[in-house]
């Protein structure tokens, strides 16, 4: 046989014995314990913690708001959308955010857009509040909460009639609203205490505001709020 053809079988012995030597350094030693895949993967993969509970997860803490967001229009959107992946909490420090700025949050669904569908309701942002944050008029866990009192009103509704009169002009004599003012008809009243409350110590700044809530004793602001979640409250949507 030429020399040529010996070293070409030198050659090829030489890398076929490289080839078995690489294969059984690089290969893991599970793999093909259990089929042509590497048999620890598998409980690497189940290792770790999910990320995503679910709002049955976060029923245990927040009882309240849970019941407010099963009940309302916003059960289709999950905690986790507005609030984060809830990982390991409440077991680790970190806090999960709470959106501050509403109107960047709720305009990804609710601005108005020629493609969505007509049902969902949509505003024009510009008209709709000025820069008021939707969360002033709305529960953010449920926008249309409404019915009978949730406040620890005393008062039966139609007593604070005289006193809805002092909001009628910018809110309707209906509670509807007008204009960009917003609407207080079925609105929950534990909501309505908090915001008249804050308007009378000046956590919230609002000159017409600050000055009607300040002339308002306590009772008096619960009874409004009782008045006004009592109202049937409208949908108001822009086409």
């Amino acid at each position: 046989m030429p020399n040529y053809g010996v070293r070409l079988i030198a050659l090829i012995v030489v890398f076929l014995a490289a080839a078995v030597s690489a294969r059984s350094y690089f290969t893991a030693d599970s793999f093909y314990r259990f089929g042509h895949y590497r048999a620890d993967s598998v409980a690497e993969i189940a290792a770790p913690k999910p990320v995503h509970k679910g709002p049955d997860y976060c029923q245990a803490c927040h009882t309240d708001r849970h019941t407010e967001w099963s009940a309302g229009v916003h059960k289709v959107v999950k905690c986790e959308v507005c609030h984060g992946p809830a990982r390991e909490h409440p077991d680790t420090t970190a806090k999960l955010p709470i959106p501050t700025d509403t109107v960047k949050l709720c305009t990804l669904c609710h601005e108005a857009m020629p493609a969505r569908p007509a049902a969902q309701p949509q505003i024009q942002v510009s008209q709709h509040a000025g820069t008021e944050q939707c969360k002033t008029c709305h529960n953010p866990h449920s926008p249309r909460i409404g019915g009978p009192a949730t406040a620890k009103a005393t008062a039966a509704p139609v007593a604070s009639q005289p006193l809805s009169a002092k909001c009628a002009a910018c809110h309707g004599a209906d509670g509807l609203g007008i204009g960009n003012f917003p609407a207080l008809a079925g609105q929950d009243a534990e909501y309505l205490i908090k915001q008249l409350h804050d308007y009378k110590s000046g956590a919230k700044q609002n000159v017409m505001m600050n000055t009607l809530a300040k002339s308002l004793s306590d009772q008096d602001i619960a009874d409004l709020a009782a008045y006004y979640a009592s109202l049937k409250g409208k949908d108001r949507q822009v086409k």
